[in-house]
Formats: C-alpha cells, sequence, structure tokens
C-alpha cells in the first residue's frame, strides 16, 4: 500500500498599509486569543495562493483586493510542532470599507505604525514583520 503524501498547511497573509502604519485584528478565541496579527487564514483546497489572499481579505474585513495590487513580501517555512508554509502579501489599494466581519474571531481592528507593533503581536507575525525589515524575501526555520 503506498504511503499517502506529506500535506502541507499553506497560510496567507494580507498586510494592509497606509504609509507607515500597517492594519492589525486582535484575535479573539481560540488560538492566540488577545494576541494582534495580520488578515489572513488558510489556503483551500484547489485554490491559488493569491485568490486565498483575495478570499481572505474579504471575508474577514469586507474588502476588494486586486491581484495586480497584491505585492508579496515573505515566503516563511515553519516548523517543529506545527508546520507551515505562510505567504505574506503587501497591499495599499483596495476597494470598499475595511470593517470587521468576523467579530466572533476578531475582537477589533485597529491601525499601527509598521516599528511599532504592539507587545501582544503574534509571534509568527512579528518574525516576518523582523525578515521583511531585514530584506529577506524567503526564510526557513529549521
Amino acid at each position: 500500500m503506498p504511503q499517502e503524501r506529506f500535506k502541507l498547511p499553506v497560510g496567507v497573509f494580507i498586510m494592509l498599509r497606509q504609509g507607515n502604519d500597517v492594519l492589525l485584528q486582535l484575535r479573539k478565541g481560540g488560538s492566540l486569543s488577545g494576541y494582534w496579527g495580520f488578515v489572513g487564514g488558510h489556503l483551500d483546497g484547489n485554490e491559488q495562493i493569491v485568490a486565498a489572499a483575495i478570499r481572505e481579505a474579504k471575508e474577514e474585513i469586507g474588502i476588494d483586493i486586486h491581484p495586480e495590487d497584491l505585492a508579496l513580501k515573505l515566503v516563511y517555512h515553519t516548523q517543529g510542532e506545527h508546520e507551515y508554509l505562510q505567504f505574506y502579501f503587501e497591499c495599499s489599494r483596495w476597494e470598499g470599507q475595511i470593517e470587521n466581519k468576523e467579530p466572533d474571531r476578531c475582537e477589533k481592528l485597529a491601525w499601527y505604525a509598521w516599528d511599532s507593533l504592539p507587545k501582544n503581536t503574534c509571534p509568527y507575525s512579528l518574525d516576518a514583520v523582523e525578515k521583511i525589515n531585514a530584506g529577506m524575501s524567503f526564510y526557513e526555520e529549521a
């Protein structure tokens, strides 16, 4: 009987920017409740990565993003207890009003200076910012 292929969960994150500010959401319930993080989620089966980022932005904060307005900033492969492949996109242009569309999973939304994120920001978000600031576009954690 052939062994089933390894399946790697894929995360997509959108760093919405207004000048030096970035939009964060305060997580509520579930994993990392009480921590700030970027808008994002997981890739669904048979879905392209850019399409997943666009879908997550619509589902979570009600905005429409065109594919050409997403700039890939970092691909981050994390290993350990939970192995993930994460794609971080920057976006400074969108359509619609930003609003919390998932109040059961997000306490609130707020803009923070890119270089002054709250202490209770999700560790993986802080890691991504650190890597991006260092000029990295790909990082693999052993």
